[in-house]
């Protein structure tokens, strides 16, 4: 048995510049859609005071679920955990920030 070629996406790098990347992308698009016509900065901060943007900003890692998968089925092993380091990166984010 010859061992697997590699596809140069299949990097860990890959995957976590997706999985970083794709929730501030979703956290934009939310913005844009129902909050455009308020400043962004104006819009952070109104979102940090009401103490919502850390639910918001975990909401919208759920898309990095779906590229796992895809990562996952098309076998590109490395950049699926590439997603999965950027998502617990979120997610070690959101803990520290709500202990401090």
């Amino acid at each position: 048995m010859s061992p697997r070629k590699r596809n140069r996406y299949d990097q860990v790098l890959t995957g976590w510049l997706i999985g970083i990347i794709a929730p501030l992308i979703i956290f934009l698009i939310v913005y844009k859609v129902n909050y455009s016509a308020t400043d962004f900065t104006a819009f952070l901060r109104n979102v940090w005071q009401m103490k919502i943007f850390l639910k918001i900003l975990s909401l919208c890692v759920f898309p990095n679920l779906g590229f796992f998968f895809l990562f996952y089925r098309m076998k590109y092993d490395m950049a699926a955990r590439g997603v999965i380091m950027a998502t617990f990166m979120y997610a070690f984010f959101v803990l520290i920030v709500k202990l401090i």
